[in-house]
């Protein structure tokens, strides 16, 4: 009995830590109707909260349709755009990053 106890708790334990290392980022979410903190939690791209706060007040005002409508958000640039990389979909924005091609071609930096 206590082996097969001990059994389920090992089994258990695995279970949730394969879950913790399978999460890299965060979920994909639209871009328009996103939070602070899932902006903020891209990876690389070091938005802050002032950036992100602009990103929500400009699609409130136009909703964002392509990854250039990004580019006239203050504080947004070329590289953080790149760490974004914003799938077109359903005339709507996305991050989401296992779906996510190049929109712009990489920086030489």
């Amino acid at each position: 009995m206590k082996y097969l106890v001990s059994l389920i708790v090992l089994m258990t334990a695995l279970c949730l830590c394969g879950q913790a290392f399978a999460q890299d980022g965060p979920e994909p979410f639209d871009l328009n109707h996103a939070t602070v903190q899932q902006l903020m939690s891209i990876p690389d791209a070091d938005i802050t909260e002032d950036i992100a706060k602009a990103i929500i007040a400009a699609a409130k005002a136009k909703p964002f349709k392509y990854a250039a409508d990004l580019m006239a958000v203050p504080g947004i640039d070329n590289s953080m755009l790149e760490c974004i990389l914003p799938v077109e979909e359903h005339g709507s924005l996305w991050y989401d990053p296992d779906n996510a091609e190049m929109t712009f071609a990489p920086s030489k930096c």
